[in-house]
């Protein structure tokens, strides 16, 4: 019951889908979550192939492609498209750590957040133009799930930045390495058998580049926050398309 309970919470949190529980939400279990953010991906990454599949039997790729990417963002409710505009924003106007928080905290989007989701966007929709047929349904399932699953290396290894909290200090404060491990078994199980030994590259690529991230929040703010860990998943789907064209 527990488990179920922690599921439909990382569900809630990380798409738009809203279920009634009678079981109150606390902390703790919103923290420990955390752990199910993978099969999540895999929950979005199986929508985003049927609406794939769909969309190509009548449209253009095209514009089936775009309409996939649209869903993408549709399902997550902008939530981790928002972070990144954020902590682009931040990071490039900031002049050191409390003005960088600060615009991080500010609702309205910058030029360099327009700017960095434009290139986002465009940069994931041309990649997903060039993936070979063959393929694209493989990786459109791997993407969010290893995307989410960035997460886990990323708050056990950084710690929180802001002194007042937030809902990333959740679960930044909620992951050890007994998650990551689960974690990443949950991982693996999807990704092996999609790309065999090319799976254990594209995680080992994603671990490297969220520790980057991580090391460079760590430098401009001391940590991470909420925004950084949204910024994180963005990136790191940008990182499993370009991934897949060159694997």
């Amino acid at each position: 019951m527990i488990i179920l309970n922690n599921f439909l919470i990382s569900l809630q949190f990380l798409t738009i889908i809203n279920i009634k529980t009678d079981t109150p939400i606390d902390e703790k279990s919103f923290g420990k979550s955390v752990i199910f953010f993978p099969l999540i991906g895999a929950f979005i990454g199986v929508l985003l192939v049927i609406i794939s599949r769909l969309t190509s039997a009548f449209l253009p790729v095209s514009v089936s492609d775009a309409i996939v990417l649209a869903v993408l963002i549709l399902v997550t409710g902008g939530l981790h498209i928002d972070g990144f505009a954020d902590t682009v924003d931040g990071f490039a106007g900031g002049k050191n750590k409390d003005d960088i928080l600060r615009i991080m905290k500010d609702s309205r989007i910058g030029t360099f957040g327009v700017v960095g989701i434009v290139m986002l966007l465009l940069t994931k929709y041309l990649s997903l133009q060039s993936l070979q047929p063959d393929t694209k349904y493989f990786v459109l399932i791997t993407m969010p799930v290893i995307g989410r699953w960035s997460v886990l290396p990323m708050g056990l290894f950084f710690k929180y930045a802001r002194i007042e909290g937030g809902t990333g200090k959740i679960f930044a404060e909620s992951i050890r390495l007994k998650e990551l491990i689960i974690g990443t078994v949950i991982v693996l199980s999807i990704i092996i058998p999609l790309f065999r030994l090319n799976g254990f590259l594209m995680l080992a690529v994603i671990f490297i580049v969220t520790l980057l991230i991580g090391r460079y929040s760590k430098r401009k703010i001391n940590g991470i926050t909420g925004d950084v860990f949204g910024a994180t998943i963005e990136i790191n789907e940008l990182i499993i398309l370009i991934l897949s064209l060159l694997v």
